[in-house]
């Protein structure tokens, strides 16, 4: 919709825009609005930058009744609002190149009803909405009548036969407006939101689903130009992009890993969209709390900041990711674990590859941990359970100096005397395994290769119960 309200104000993040060292598109230097009815004496110009609407600037009333926002730069093109206050509605309009001075005129009684002056791609913009709207209107009632005969068990012919036409319509004027306009911003919208067309394939049931999916992925981006210079500044680009690495790429780390280079690369030489793409990438899969995904921050880490593919970013910052980086580099799934060395109660040394067993549980707890606490009765009982099928439980204390004694009181108060406990006064085994928070749960297998790391004690039991099926039906694929 053009006018609506803020769902949450928390959206119009109220950041300055930041003026980056490359070229400017946009042309615009002032645009002047007039609001019939409206009483208040300021504008929030704002655009969209990514998956946020961003705050550019505030435009106060002259003298004159009117809002002018004049500049010494030029704005970038995109698509950018004018949040009215106190009512939190606003409205969208297209900076594009060219154009100088914009003059909006509009009425508080239908801010839908906006008037241009000197924008031609405006006055074309609100022509295609009013367009559609009126459309959306005959569509809407086209659906009721077909949703009502499949309620009756029957059909409505010439209602389908409306919203074929409809649909027909709305593709001719998209189709008229893109052979006349080309290089316009609304033509880059329009474009962008076409579906694939996805050819007729052979074959039937998941066989032809899948050579549809296949088709579908490899063209997503065709219709999406991501070298455009208003990309970052269109309100469809993030949520085309989200889509495609959360619903369409399969949520596997390898997978997302070649999906993230692809849009990456697709970006490339696009300062604005790539700058903000890597850091939405890095941030989200920093904080996601989902087993695996650290191996795409380290995949990132690696391969872009550390490769000087993030020239914004300060040597300081890069050095402290790849710190982070480095530190959960060892422990990622399908790595073999280092082979940290860790002494037991009576000071015999134990090298966890030593350790004989088809699947090892890794555990490092601590006797102050409340957390341990409060998962230690399900690993205890898991050990239980799977001793006789050779399955070991090896614990280490992450406690030294002075608190190192607590580690071996800690086993008794917490029935852990079946393990394998073992713990470090120095905590030597930080410099192979960093463990940041307790407790931290790793599933080896006999090569000592981890296969999941991270998973909650309570359910140990049931998840280890599905490593091991899976690793089963894997050996014997494998013989």
């Amino acid at each position: 919709m053009v006018v609506q309200k803020f769902e949450n104000m928390k959206l119009f993040k109220v950041l300055l825009f930041i003026s980056l060292s490359f070229p400017l598109f946009g042309q615009v230097q002032s645009i002047k609005v007039n609001i019939h009815g409206y009483t208040n004496d300021t504008l929030i110009l704002g655009n969209y930058y990514g998956e946020k609407q961003v705050v550019k600037d505030t435009i106060f009333r002259n003298n004159k009744g009117t809002f002018e926002y004049t500049t010494k730069d030029t704005l970038q093109q995109g698509m950018y609002l004018l949040l009215l206050k106190p009512s939190n509605t606003y409205i969208q309009f297209l900076v594009s190149p060219d154009e100088k001075a914009i003059s909006i005129s509009a009425d508080t009684s239908d801010l839908a009803d906006l008037k241009f002056k000197n924008s031609p791609e405006n006055t074309m913009f609100y022509a295609f909405l009013n367009y559609l709207k009126d459309r959306r209107v005959l569509a809407d009632t086209a659906k009721a009548k077909i949703a009502r005969a499949k309620a009756l068990k029957s059909e409505d012919k010439a209602a389908e036969e409306v919203l074929n036409k409809l649909d027909e319509d709305v593709k001719g004027y998209q189709k008229k407006l893109l052979a006349e306009h080309p290089n316009s911003l609304l033509a880059f919208l329009i474009k962008s939101n076409m579906e694939v067309d996805i050819p007729e394939f052979e074959g039937s049931g998941d066989s032809l689903q899948m050579k549809r999916y296949l088709y579908y992925k490899k063209h997503y981006f065709d219709n999406m130009d991501m070298q455009h210079p208003a990309l970052i500044r269109m309100p469809f680009a993030y949520p085309k992009v989200d889509t495609y690495i959360s619903k369409l790429v399969p949520q596997i780390p390898d997978s997302i890993k070649l999906e993230l280079d692809r849009v990456l690369k697709l970006m490339e030489g696009n300062h604005d969209a790539y700058r903000y793409f890597l850091a939405d990438f890095l941030n989200k899969y920093a904080q996601m709390k989902v087993v695996g995904y650290d191996a795409l921050y380290v995949h990132l880490v690696d391969n872009y900041y550390s490769k000087g593919k993030a020239s914004w970013v300060t040597d300081e910052n890069i050095k402290k990711m790849e710190g982070e980086a480095n530190d959960l580099r060892p422990i990622l799934i399908g790595k073999t674990i280092p082979n940290i060395k860790t002494y037991k109660e009576d000071g015999s040394p134990l090298n966890i590859h030593e350790v004989k067993s088809p699947y090892t549980v890794l555990i490092f707890w601590a006797p102050d941990c409340g957390h341990c606490k409060k998962i230690m009765p399900f690993v205890v009982e898991f050990e239980k359970k799977y001793r006789d099928k050779g399955v070991k439980v090896v614990s280490v204390c992450t406690k030294g100096g002075d608190k190192y004694g607590e580690c071996w009181s800690g086993v008794k108060e917490k029935g852990m005397e079946n393990f394998i406990n073992t713990g470090d006064q120095y905590q030597r085994f930080h410099g192979q395994i960093r463990t940041k928070t307790t407790p931290k749960i790793f599933i080896l297998d006999e090569n000592k290769k981890i296969l999941i790391k991270d998973i909650p004690g309570e359910e140990i039991d049931k998840i280890f119960d599905e490593v091991f099926k899976f690793e089963e039906e894997k050996r014997l694929k494998n013989n």
